[in-house]
């Protein structure tokens, strides 16, 4: 691809951004997309809701396994094929899915579509990354992560109407198209950057080379903010439930009010990732304002009104943090910064595994304000992982 001139790459820049966080946005929605259909699949496919259940767990373990796979693959062939290949592999995961007719053939589509979804996600940072100068880097990464809110926001709405139409078969195919088209749009968009070699240098060599101190303790402050987030997007809705005895559309509205916080947060993020070059502690304040909060959103029951304000503050506050942290976990060498950045994916899902885990038996054997200890305790553990991370770069004699 030839040079373009001057004046069109901001608008070639912009179809780029816009485009991955589209393509995020199907990706991530189907993490969640067969939320709405449990029972229903539970019944078509003469299962349980327990086993169901349990293709969400399995389809995030082959979406973290997957991710460090696929970034270190970028590194060397490139991130266009990658990120194609991935959103095909899972756009006919999701419409072998629609066309199962056990829960074994479900169980294998749901295992490919986490290939598919780790494929992605372990890419699609590097490849912003590769777009970006550094310092417009944290805004275009905070745009792409708002393909990840708009799927909480609008994605499981929009399958669930889906599937009012067409059952819950129709609305996955549907989905499932949707995401190959996407894939069709991503190649001619996406251009090779000018310093990335297919074939490259070597990125197994090169990520044993970046793991630094610095580099460590950002992954493991991504860990904690993954299980920070998690502990409250899972058990928020059962908390609400339980304290308040709201009704499901009640509560439908009430968790759409808290995505909305996690929007605000990622867009604000990227502004502050940009104007605030210590990116580490941008990230550590923000996390440090998320343990704050947990304590009385899930141990204290004022009023419905307060504890959905309470919770849009979290989500917006633990959302501000994440672009900083990629930001500065992308200032790595370009030759192994598909491999890191897929490997935050997966230690993200970690976090994310981990809180799920602990956090149901915290709230059996302990009650929610125990939950509500474990988000501050995981938030300042990230906070102070950052504040280390950063301390190590600065007493660096160069920059990455």
């Amino acid at each position: 691809m030839g040079a373009m001139p001057a004046d069109d790459r901001p608008r070639a820049l912009a179809v780029v951004l816009v485009t991955l966080c589209w393509a995020t946005f199907v990706v991530t929605t189907s993490g969640i997309g067969i939320s709405p259909f449990l029972l229903d699949m539970a019944r078509d496919l003469d299962s349980d809701l327990g086993a169901i259940a349990n293709l969400l767990s399995l389809m995030s373990i082959a979406w973290g396994l997957t991710s460090l796979g696929a970034g270190a693959a970028s590194d060397l062939v490139g991130r266009r094929p990658i990120l194609v290949a991935a959103v095909v592999v899972l756009g006919g995961a999701r419409i072998g899915l629609a066309l199962a007719q056990s829960y074994s053939a479900a169980l294998a589509w749901q295992l490919l579509a986490g290939v598919g979804g780790g494929g992605f996600m372990g890419t699609v940072f590097a490849a912003v990354s590769d777009q970006v100068p550094p310092p417009q880097r944290g805004r275009a990464l905070g745009w792409v992560m708002t393909g990840q809110s708009l799927s909480l926001v609008f994605g499981v709405p929009l399958v669930t109407l889906l599937g009012a139409v067409g059952g819950w078969r129709g609305a996955i195919a549907t989905h499932g198209g949707v995401m190959v088209l996407t894939a069709l749009a991503i190649w001619p968009i996406l251009p090779r950057p000018a310093g990335q070699r297919a074939g490259g240098a070597g990125s197994v060599g090169s990520i044993a080379r970046l793991m630094t101190p610095r580099v460590l303790a950002l992954l493991g402050a991504g860990t904690m903010e993954r299980a920070c987030f998690a502990a409250m997007a899972v058990y928020l809705p059962t908390y609400l439930l339980t304290s308040y005895g709201v009704s499901l559309p009640e509560l439908a509205l009430a968790l759409a009010l808290v995505a909305i916080g996690n929007l605000v947060g990622n867009i604000a993020g990227g502004q502050v990732a940009d104007r605030f070059p210590a990116r580490p502690l941008a990230y550590a304040v923000s996390a440090v304002a998320t343990g704050i909060l947990a304590l009385p959103l899930l141990g204290w029951q004022p009023a419905l009104a307060v504890s959905i304000g309470l919770g849009l503050a979290y989500a917006a506050a633990n959302a501000l943090g994440r672009p900083p942290l990629l930001a500065a976990l992308s200032e790595v060498s370009s030759e192994a910064r598909g491999a890191v950045l897929g490997l935050n994916i997966t230690s993200a899902s970690v976090g994310w595994l981990g809180a799920t885990a602990l956090g149901g038996w915290l709230v059996t054997r302990f009650g929610f304000g125990s939950l509500g200890g474990f988000c501050a305790a995981t938030a300042l553990l990230g906070a102070a992982m950052a504040a280390a991370s950063w301390r190590a770069g600065a007493r660096r004699p160069g920059r990455p």
